[in-house]
């Protein structure tokens, strides 16, 4: 057995030990700050240069949508 499958089953026992329950709590905690995070993204940069603001230029709404429907996808699944 060579040093890397060594250190990948020491890894692999490591990471076992973790509750799935924990782990889906932690990715859906990841979602939920990054949409906090898009929220408070200042109007300049999500809007396109040169161009008057239109409600589906707005790219805080897509991306707040895509990751409430990651969120929703999770919590269910």
């Amino acid at each position: 057995m060579s040093l890397l499958d060594e250190v990948g089953n020491a890894l692999h026992r490591t990471f076992s030990l973790i509750p799935l329950s924990v782990v889906r709590s932690v990715f859906i905690a990841v979602l939920l700050l990054t949409m906090l995070w898009v929220l408070r993204l200042p109007n300049p940069e999500i809007t396109p240069t040169g161009r008057t603001a239109r409600w589906d230029d707005n790219l805080k709404l897509w991306a707040w949508l895509a990751l409430a429907l990651q969120v929703a996808i999770y919590c269910v699944c």
